[in-house]
């Protein structure tokens, strides 16, 4: 059979099955590129205060009397300091860092933990899967996205270097603190402008991951039958028990047939079955009802057991379109059921005084 096109949105189910095997969209790209701007900031910001720590580090060392020989318990301050100073230098910035790429992924995807990525999958090596992904639309977007990097990043190279040209003819002539100056202000501009590039062709890849996402996991009409009988059952089956609980219910409304106190005929279409006990029932309730051959058969159990049975084409419609089994009836047919009662209560007396 040919292959069915997946033109079905996926199912919440299915979303959140995916989910649980960490398959959920992500732009790595924009992760770095966003990461790549914050931490060159961040560096340009920190950057005084790394200087200082190791001119600090370097100067007590320096001065300090070095032992003729240089023995274990002298490296072993050399080292301590020295990783004191790293640890003070580099930890704010290593935090920083982790910060935003522990940021980046949760405002991408929420909070996801799956280990299925880092199971084998035997697919990825499959030389005609291989060929059919190198001709894909997803091999032509990271070929773009590649090709912008490049030519872009070159481009804004060169506008940099090229608006900087007139100072580099001035460096041999200045101190090595402005060189330095210079050098930095330079690198500072070119950073921004290759963070901002990165970060742009990320933002591009972030709705590109989207949009492919969303394509990857739209379903079948197969899959999506599937699912629904996963979620909802079968609907053949379904279909069954609604129809043996529809039996079940009619069974039980037949039971109370015989307890009524009256029924109530169209009388063709429609019967309805009341019961009402003077001092223990607030107003009558509607014990049965039914259409045509159910009508029939309530008014046989009624025959069967000598309830009464009254003709009120109104007052039966009306039972049977506002008032369902085993509830009071409505406060409008009050006074209509009230009269009907009345009616059957003198039929019970007269018969009980011929008898």
């Amino acid at each position: 059979m040919p292959a069915q096109e997946k033109t079905e949105a996926p199912t919440p189910r299915r979303r959140e099955e995916l989910r649980k095997k960490g398959q959920v969209p992500i732009s790595v790209d924009f992760a770095s590129g966003f990461h790549f701007l914050v931490l060159f900031l961040a560096l340009a910001a920190f950057l005084p205060s790394f200087a200082s720590g190791l001119r600090e580090c370097f100067f007590i060392l320096w001065t300090e009397d070095i032992p003729p020989s240089l023995d274990y318990h002298w490296v072993s301050h050399v080292l301590r300091l020295g990783g004191w100073y790293f640890v003070k230098i580099v930890a704010p910035f290593v935090a920083l860092a982790v910060f935003v790429g522990l940021f980046l992924g949760f405002m991408q995807t929420g909070f996801v933990v799956s280990f299925e990525r880092l199971r084998p999958r035997f697919e990825t090596v499959n030389p005609l899967q291989g060929m059919t992904r190198l001709f894909s639309l997803r091999t032509v977007v990271e070929f773009l996205k590649v090709f912008l990097k490049t030519f872009l990043g070159i481009l804004l190279a060169y506008v940099v270097v090229r608006g900087s040209l007139p100072v580099f003819g001035d460096l041999h002539t200045m101190e090595i603190g402005e060189t330095l100056k210079v050098a930095g202000g330079l690198a500072r501009k070119l950073g921004i402008y290759l963070g901002g590039l990165f970060l742009g062709v990320g933002f591009f890849d972030l709705f590109y991951q989207r949009f492919e996402y969303e394509r990857n996991i739209r379903m079948t009409r197969e899959e999506l039958k599937e699912e629904y009988r996963r979620t909802e059952g079968d609907p053949l089956v379904k279909s069954r028990l609604r129809a043996r609980q529809r039996e079940l219910a009619r069974r039980r409304m037949m039971q109370e047939v015989p307890k009524a106190q009256v029924v109530v005929t169209n009388p063709v279409h429609v019967a309805c079955a009341l019961r009402y006990e003077r001092g223990k029932m607030r107003a009558p309730i509607l014990v049965a009802k039914g259409k045509r051959l159910i009508a029939e058969r309530i008014k046989a159990i009624a025959r069967e057991h000598s309830v009464p049975i009254v003709e009120n084409k109104e007052v039966a419609w009306d039972l049977y379109r506002f008032c369902d089994v085993g509830q009071e009836i409505p406060q409008f047919l009050y006074r209509a059921v009230a009269e009907i009662l009345a009616f059957v209560y003198r039929l019970q007396a007269e018969k009980g005084r011929k008898l």
